[in-house]
Order: C-alpha cells, then sequence, then structure tokens
C-alpha cells in the first residue's frame, strides 16, 4: 500500500531544492523566480520528444512438446 511521505523527509527535499535553486539563480545572477521562469521556459522550449518505436509483433510458435506453465511459474509473481 503506498503511503505519501512523513512531513519532514517533504520538507528536507524541499530546502534542499529551494538552497540548489538559489544557488544556480545567484550563479546566474537571477532572482530566484527569474531562475525558475527560465527554467520552465527551457523545459517549454526543450526538444520534442523521441519518436516512439514501431509496435512490436507477436506470433505464437508450436511446438512438438507439451507443457503446462502457469503465470506464476513463468513470472514468479504468485498471481498478481
Amino acid at each position: 500500500m503506498w503511503r505519501p511521505p512523513a512531513a519532514e523527509v517533504t520538507t528536507d527535499e524541499t530546502e534542499g531544492l529551494v538552497r540548489i535553486l538559489r544557488e544556480r539563480a545567484k550563479r546566474h545572477g537571477r532572482s530566484l523566480e527569474q531562475e525558475l521562469r527560465a527554467i520552465l521556459e527551457a523545459a517549454e522550449e526543450g526538444p520534442e520528444p523521441a519518436p516512439l518505436p514501431p509496435p512490436i509483433r507477436l506470433t505464437t510458435a508450436r511446438t512438438a512438446g507439451s507443457s503446462s506453465w502457469s503465470r506464476e511459474d513463468i513470472y514468479c509473481d504468485e498471481g498478481r
């Protein structure tokens, strides 16, 4: 079962991210707001995502032998 992270973990990550953004803004001679806007603009203008590869075509191969493998045997997931 998924649970949201504890508040202190989120706060620690947020504080670290803000510190990094402030350092980056200082290096570029910008305010924190200007740096965030520049990052968002760069993300919007970024390269187009690579096209998806063509779909995979699956075929069934008949074999001479017979087997009775279950999903659990193949994927080791016990009915997930």
